[in-house]
Formats: C-alpha cells, sequence, structure tokens
C-alpha cells in the first residue's frame, strides 16, 4: 500500500512538473505602440523605452557614437542621430535628431537644425526627467 502511495505521488509530482515547464510565458506588450513626431510630445515619451524598444519602434539610428571605457572596453554612454525624425509645432521637421543614452535608457534629446553630425552646432535640448515609480 506504502508503494503504491509513494509511486502515484512520484507520478503526480513529475506530471506536475511537466505541465509547468511547457508552459509558455506571455509575451510583454510594449509601453508604447509608436512614438510621436511632435518634439515635445517625443521628448516625454521616449526616456520610459530601452534601447531596444527604440529600435523595434523607429529602426536603427543613421549614425552611432559609442564611448568605451579604455580599460574595459564596454560601452559606457551612446549618442545615436536619426534624421527627420521629429517635428516642430508647425510641421516642419528637424533634420536631426540627437538621442544621448546612459545605461540603456536616453538621458537627453537634442533637436538640431543643422544634418551634419559632425560639426558642433547647438540645438534645441531637452533633458529627460525620471519618474520614480512609473507603475
Amino acid at each position: 500500500m506504502r508503494i503504491l502511495l509513494i509511486s502515484l505521488l512520484l507520478l503526480s509530482n513529475i506530471s506536475f512538473s511537466q505541465h509547468h515547464s511547457e508552459s509558455t510565458k506571455s509575451e510583454e506588450s510594449p509601453i508604447v505602440d509608436n512614438l510621436p513626431s511632435l518634439y515635445y510630445e517625443f521628448v516625454e515619451v521616449v526616456g520610459i523605452l530601452t534601447t531596444d524598444e527604440i529600435i523595434a519602434l523607429i529602426g536603427e539610428p543613421a549614425k552611432k557614437i559609442n564611448i568605451k571605457m579604455q580599460s574595459s572596453n564596454n560601452i559606457i554612454a551612446s549618442t545615436w542621430y536619426y534624421h527627420n525624425l521629429n517635428t516642430d509645432e508647425s510641421g516642419t521637421y528637424f533634420p536631426t535628431t540627437e538621442l544621448d543614452i546612459i545605461d540603456g535608457f536616453v538621458e537627453s534629446v537634442t533637436f538640431m537644425n543643422n544634418i551634419n553630425e559632425s560639426n558642433l552646432t547647438e540645438g534645441t535640448q531637452f533633458d529627460i526627467k525620471k519618474q520614480d515609480i512609473i507603475f
């Protein structure tokens, strides 16, 4: 009788563990489905997204500049450039949008009227306001 009880107990545990190992995780839905093009709306949304989410929404940047630690060669910050991504209030596109990224999140956004990123011209820069708790 004990052997039968132990056998049933072991079979139920095996069955239970197989059931849980086969269950699939539900896909997490993205925080946003698209990024607004109007510059001040864009700034409000882009700061809560990871770099992977940004790429999924708007694609790879036209140009990336990575800043690496000299000792470890790890990327500690990046600057990404997109062209004709954001508009002003009149609907005119800024030729270049610069995203400054640290630790996988956008820290500041600069909207430039000059297409040449290598030329150090000033643009309108917005620092991203981090929320303490998102949810």
